[in-house]
């Protein structure tokens, strides 16, 4: 159970109503996730907010999307406090203009370097506190140095969370956690996180560790569908191509698909590589699965005529 409470949130009946509704007692939802049935309460009222294991758990549970499950709670979570002090990612060019390292501005000030260094990457915001002596051993006034730190261009790293980083913040997992959960490294992810577009592979991925649709995550990304998902431009010889596509933005492997279809993984392989292609009744299970019209794969079967 995650270690966050919200005593304030406003009454929101949607979890027990979707218990209640599946005729499942508290009893019956904590036995499946083997916690305490007065958790599964607390969580129902929004007291206690579960850790991201169990709002999947709970959504499996309840047959919801996870993302839904994810809302009602993040409703309750308490906002951030809004930041005090200034913003201080001009202080490097002052301080390097007057030849002073940081590690003398720290002494001066009776902090750490690391903090300085926060300070000037925009990861922190300089307390008021601090102006009058940082003014004194740069050499310039406190007015001119308030103006110089309002008028700086934003540094990159202050500029705006992206909604993939927002994505995993409202997880409660680090880089590093979703790095090794994903299969990359923590630099790459923060890459991601940046702006620079992922592989979809990892985009599949980091849907299944956030709990939200692949789409919503190659959305955050920037990363556009494959054509072949569009039925409409499809054509005879396509279906080698539509179901790789149609496989890999639905989140899953050529072993779960084959499950799924009640095959081998082996007859998944010779559809995509065009050895074989689905008959009647697997094809119907497609295009369910899918979420196609009925028939719609005809379209890009080989035209044998």
């Amino acid at each position: 159970m995650g270690p966050h409470s919200h005593q304030g949130a406003p009454v929101n009946t949607f979890l027990r109503d979707q218990r209640e509704h599946r005729a499942l007692s508290a009893e019956d939802v904590a036995r499946r996730l083997d916690v305490h049935p007065m958790s599964v309460l607390r969580w129902e009222r929004r007291e206690r907010l579960p850790g991201p294991g169990h709002v999947k758990a709970l959504a499996s549970t309840l047959d919801l999307e996870t993302s839904m499950v994810a809302g009602f709670f993040d409703e309750a979570r308490p906002t951030a406090e809004p930041s005090v002090g200034l913003r201080a990612h001009g202080l490097r060019t002052l301080r390097q203009a007057a030849g002073i390292p940081v590690r003398r501005v720290a002494r001066r000030l009776g902090v750490l370097p690391a903090t300085v260094y926060n300070w000037e990457a925009g990861r922190a915001r300089l307390p008021l506190e601090h102006l009058p002596d940082l003014a004194a051993l740069l050499g310039i006034g406190v007015p001119a140095l308030r103006r110089h730190l309002a008028d700086a261009p934003a540094s990159r790293r202050e500029q705006p969370a992206s909604e993939l980083r927002r994505l995993r913040r409202r997880t409660g997992l680090s880089q590093t956690a979703v790095a090794q959960r994903v299969g990359t490294t923590r630099h790459r992810l923060g890459a991601w996180e940046r702006g620079e577009q992922p592989p979809l592979w990892a985009v599949r991925r980091l849907a299944a560790v956030y709990g939200v649709p692949v789409s919503r995550v190659a959305r955050a990304s920037g990363v556009s569908a494959p054509p072949l998902l569009d039925v409409r431009r499809w054509s005879p010889g396509d279906l080698p191509q539509a179901l790789v596509a149609l496989r890999q933005w639905s989140g899953l492997t050529q072993g779960a698909l084959a499950e799924r279809c009640g095959c081998h993984p082996s007859t998944v392989r010779g559809w995509e590589q065009g050895r074989a292609r689905p008959l009647h009744r697997t094809r119907a299970r497609l295009e369910a699965l899918y979420g196609l019209p009925e028939g719609a794969l005809l379209a890009a079967y080989p035209d044998e005529r």
